[in-house]
């Protein structure tokens, strides 16, 4: 398939593009600088340079494509509520437009799993048939339920439309390498109220997998939620990820209600005083790690043939192999 991959440098983006190459599939980049074009075609991939907010210019760029995979947008927590409404929702209803203008056949969008969070409290077995109550205290949370309603809003008498719900996507390379990771070795990362219970997460060996299968999903409009077959402790599957990645696991653990407050009180002070560098804590860090929460995959396993067939396992043990590798060439 002729595929245009809109965040083939961001984590996820990256491994379903090394995934899509490696099935044989065409893909074309939409990239930001020279020195990403350079990476991408030594993948064996094309670049776009173009301009995505260009709706004409995109369109021009996305006719013969037969879908375009959108997995791109910013998922700071601490990200200014009105940057997160650019970068999230205004770039898809772009890309939306000019997919439908181009004719292409198919639009896959990434969302979240947690657009069905509103209260802190905990959330069990949850379909997609939950309702979505967007919330401004939770402004990532938010920003990806308006741009997963704009995606489904779009004519689809001719392009067919696919939302996939992953939760909590982890791999090499992922947030906890790249920020949990860190602070934790920082000692700026800790559980909340111990971290003991339930959840819900999802590798990219399986993302990558329900990604392949949505493109060859003939109807439209559906919308699935993708994780790992079985939930996990929270605190059994982070330490775990720490340990592979090299980080330091932390003893340290706040209430939720004491994490919540505090939460609320530095997004004041952040917003109102000149404080430096970011928050240490936001509400949406406590609602999207501190509470219980699984998902139901029946309906991505029905109509998908998703199986979530990776094992936790096997992920840990691949990310501490890339690990190992790469410790070995720095020291050589």
């Amino acid at each position: 398939m002729k595929i245009f991959l809109v965040g083939a440098t961001g984590f996820i983006g990256s491994h379903f593009l090394k995934h899509s190459l490696a099935a044989g599939h065409s893909v074309t980049c939409s990239v930001r600088s020279p020195k990403k074009a350079d990476a991408i075609r030594a993948l064996g991939a094309s670049p776009w340079e173009g301009d995505l907010q260009n709706q004409d210019e995109l369109s021009l760029a996305l006719i013969g494509m037969d879908v375009l995979i959108h997995a791109a947008g910013c998922r700071d927590l601490t990200a200014p509520a009105d940057f997160l409404l650019q970068s999230n929702v205004r770039l898809t209803q772009t890309l939306v437009g000019a997919a439908a203008t181009a004719n292409v056949a198919q639009f896959i969008y990434i969302s979240a799993a947690s657009v069905v969070m509103s209260k802190p409290t905990a959330l069990f077995n949850v379909t997609e048939s939950a309702p979505i109550t967007p919330q401004h205290y939770l402004p990532y949370t938010r920003s990806k339920a308006i741009a997963e309603a704009s995606v489904l809003a779009a004519p689809q008498t001719a392009m067919r439309v696919v939302v996939l719900r992953p939760s909590f996507v982890w791999g090499k390379g992922d947030s906890i390498d790249t920020e949990i990771g860190p602070a934790s070795n920082r000692g700026q990362f800790g559980w909340f109220s111990q971290g003991h219970y339930p959840f819900s997460t999802c590798s990219i060996a399986n993302l990558c997998d329900a990604l392949q299968r949505a493109m060859q999903h003939t109807q439209s409009g559906g919308v699935f939620n993708i994780s790992d077959r079985e939930p996990v402790d929270f605190r059994v599957f982070m330490t775990r990820r720490l340990e592979v990645s090299g980080f330091q696991v932390p003893t340290l653990s706040v209430p939720r209600k004491l994490a919540w407050w505090l939460g609320a009180f530095t997004e004041t002070g952040w917003t109102y005083l000149p404080m430096p560098g970011k928050p240490p804590i936001v509400r949406e860090m406590v609602r999207l790690m501190g509470f219980p929460f699984t998902v139901s995959i029946e309906r991505a396993k029905r109509d998908l043939g998703y199986l979530g067939s990776h094992s936790i396992e096997a992920g840990m043990s691949n990310i501490a192999s890339v690990q190992e590798r790469q410790q070995g060439s720095t020291q050589q």
